[in-house]
This record gives structure tokens, sequence and C-alpha cells, in this order.
């Protein structure tokens, strides 16, 4: 297959931990998971500086803006990952739409679409900390753009193909 393996993942579920096996945060540099949750499978191929939080979504929680820097308003993520020697841009939680829920989360309204670009959902006019992400995002070097016109909103996570 070219140089790639395929790996059989546990059985995933609808509801938490069953949820979330899948759900880590690589940043190049950085993994961010949950040691608890994470599929076993996926234990056996992680690479890069390893940041083990308590958040079972820890993809969702973070924005990820480069290879050492994150956005999140989770703070325990947060911790950990400043910790571990990355940027951290902290935010208010909530102001971010998600069906079902009170809130959801930056990162699963966020992804990267180019090494210099992360896309949003939807707009963060309502965002209280709207300013303060785009200059966070300036001092990296990174542009945005938003997917729609409407506000930001959570999907849980998507990757650019």
């Amino acid at each position: 297959m070219g140089g790639y393996s395929v790996s059989r993942s546990r059985e995933q579920g609808a509801e938490y931990p069953r949820d979330a096996g899948l759900c880590v945060c690589r940043t190049g540099r950085y993994t961010i998971y949950n040691p608890r949750t994470v599929d076993p499978a996926v234990l056996d191929i992680l690479d890069g500086i390893p940041v083990t939080v308590s958040q079972g979504y820890a993809r969702c929680a973070a924005a990820i803006v480069d290879d050492h820097s994150i956005i999140t308003a989770d703070a325990g993520v947060s911790r950990a990952a400043k910790a571990a020697g990355m940027d951290v841009l902290d935010i208010a939680p909530g102001h971010i739409a998600l069906e079902g829920f009170e809130y959801g989360f930056i990162g699963g309204a966020s992804l990267k679409i180019r090494d210099d670009t992360l896309a949003f959902t939807g707009t963060l006019d309502k965002h209280p900390d709207r300013e303060r992400i785009f200059r966070f995002l300036a001092d990296h070097g990174q542009k945005h753009i938003f997917l729609t016109d409407g506000p930001i909103f959570d999907i849980g996570g998507a990757i650019s193909v």
C-alpha cells in the first residue's frame, strides 16, 4: 500500500467515552490526548511530544494554529499544553453553537486548510475574544477565513483533503 499501514480501531459508539477514541489533537510537533479514552490502535501510531489531558475531546477542545500553538477554552488542555512548552491562547468558553448542547468547542469549529490559514465554520462576530483570536493568528503568521457568513458552529471536526 505504498508505505501505509492499516489498523483496526475498537468499535466506536454514540456515547462518551466510546465516541472519543479518535479525538487526538496533533499539531505536528505535539500530540494532545486523553490516555483513558484514546483508542489503543491510535496509541500505537502516536508521534510527537505527548501532552496528556483529562479532556476526552482533546481535538475538539483545541484549534490548531501551528506546530506549537493552539487556541482553547479548556483550562485543563491549556494548562497541560503550556507545561509542555506550547503557546496557548485562552478564550472564553461558549459562543460557539452545537446543536443539542449548551455550546460547542473551537477545535470542532475550525480546521487548518493550509499551513498558514485557519478556517472557521462561521464568523466570530459574536465571540468576545474575536480580536484576540485574530491578533494571536497574525502573531503566528496565520490568516483566517470564514466558511459561512453565519455565526461559528461546532461540526465535531474536519480535515482538509
